[in-house]
């Protein structure tokens, strides 16, 4: 029989239930509640209070740092295709985004898809996995849902235009169409351009946009705010307030900001926003880029009562079947994350 000072020492020999003479602290996996989009941050691994801003200052710098990149890449495009246009923005000649000019739509596409690696990179970097949480409270996008929602949209969109039309007509006297007329020829050569541009980047442009205004700005503020307005109202008006349009203009895409951020939070997922998002700016650039209403460009006077009118029949729409979409298809809308966390060792002589 060996004597007790033989006995083996050290934090390996001690039982594994005498805790407070390891001294360590150990981990425990524990489920969350049931989280609703807006707080689906709270369930991150290793989630801590301060990892939402610290989520949002990184992908600000990550956002800035491809922006230089794409900056360096594009300005000898701009030189080669269109020297003009990056001095004519700056004094005011030219706008920012003209499907006459398809480099204009190349250069407004980029500058906002990259807010997607963004904000993906950062919540890499920050361990808040699965970053597919940023999607759908099912970690990932729900493909059979967004399809339905696009067929929905598509109808949703129609409504829209035709009431819209309809009440202008009745709202707004007739223009005369010498006034709508272009005065620039019109380059259906650099029209078509303009529109396989917008065919194969607004897709990305939308989504990019979702992820930040649905996605990103909608979880930081939820994990720190339960009550889900806060999240869908913030920020609807900084979407809005970031366009050019009229005040008009403004009310219609703060309305669509607020009604996609509503969708997200009911559906527990982007799918909604996305989906009308894509399918409202084809039309939008489409319209444009045709030519038929006499402006190529996007312009601060885009908006009108009559406008306004046709989106609340829309949106009304879209909610309404978007929420028939999802409660027929038995997709989920919250979702509990297994979190750790360290458990304090008990004290020498509990039990």
């Amino acid at each position: 029989m060996s004597s007790p000072d033989s006995e083996p020492r050290g934090p390996s020999a001690v039982p594994p239930s005498w805790g407070w003479a390891r001294g360590t602290q150990q981990l425990r996996n524990v489920e969350t509640e049931p989280l609703d989009y807006h707080r689906l941050l709270r369930g991150a691994s290793a989630y801590r209070w301060w990892k939402p801003l610290a989520l949002l200052l990184l992908s600000g710098v990550f956002f800035g740092t491809l922006t230089v990149v794409v900056t360096a890449v594009v300005i000898p495009v701009l030189l080669l295709t269109d020297p003009d246009y990056p001095v004519q923005v700056a004094a005011g000649t030219a706008a920012a985004l003209d499907t006459q000019r398809p480099v204009s739509v190349l250069v407004s596409m980029v500058s906002i898809i990259i807010m997607l690696p963004a904000v993906l990179l950062a919540m890499l970097v920050l361990g808040m996995r699965p970053i597919g949480r940023i999607w759908s409270v099912a970690a990932r996008m729900r493909w059979g849902l967004l399809g339905r929602l696009f067929g929905v949209s598509v109808l949703t969109i129609a409504v829209m235009n035709l009431v819209g039309i309809a009440a202008g007509a009745l709202l707004e006297p007739a223009t005369d169409p010498a006034v709508v007329a272009n005065e620039t020829a019109f380059d259906a050569r650099a029209a078509l351009l303009s529109v396989l541009l917008v065919l194969l980047l607004v897709p990305l442009q939308s989504t990019a946009e979702e992820v930040v205004f649905r996605g990103l700005f909608m979880q930081v503020l939820g994990a720190w705010l339960r009550n889900p307005w806060f999240a869908i109202l913030i920020p609807s008006i900084g979407f809005a307030s970031l366009h050019i349009y009229d005040i008009w203009g403004l009310l219609a895409v703060g309305l669509l900001g607020a009604v996609s951020a509503w969708l997200t939070w009911r559906t527990g997922g982007l799918e909604a926003a996305i989906a009308i998002h894509i399918v409202n700016n084809y039309v939008a650039f489409g319209i444009m880029a045709s030519g038929l209403t006499g402006e190529t460009a996007q312009t601060t006077g885009d908006g009108s009562a009559g406008g306004l009118i046709g989106q609340i029949a829309g949106l009304a729409l879209f909610a309404w079947l978007t929420l028939r979409v999802f409660t027929r298809g038995g997709y989920g809308r919250q979702r509990i994350d297994l979190v750790q966390y360290t458990a304090e060792p008990q004290e020498r002589g509990t039990r």
